[in-house]
């Protein structure tokens, strides 16, 4: 599973960047079998333009909220 930690980032990672991101990692991960991505935040409140976006595109995730972390979990899927 690769993670990219967001909460390590100073400036956080603009909704736009992001999506550039996911576009590229869902271009480039290997089609053969299905991948995940851990993205990891800060607070929730850094999440939720995210969510409302993976929502708007239909993908196949988790969020994970605790008392010392928030994340979600993509899963890519070898069909798309």
């Amino acid at each position: 599973m690769e993670v990219l930690d967001l909460q390590k980032i100073r400036c956080p990672m603009s909704l736009v960047k992001l999506k550039r991101y996911l576009l590229f990692y869902d271009a480039s991960s290997n089609k053969q079998q299905d991948s995940q991505l851990c993205l990891l935040f800060s607070n929730q409140q850094a999440m939720q333009d995210i969510i409302l976006y993976l929502d708007k595109k239909r993908y196949d995730y988790s969020s994970i909220i605790t008392d010392k972390q928030v994340a979600i979990v993509m899963r890519i899927s070898a069909n798309n």
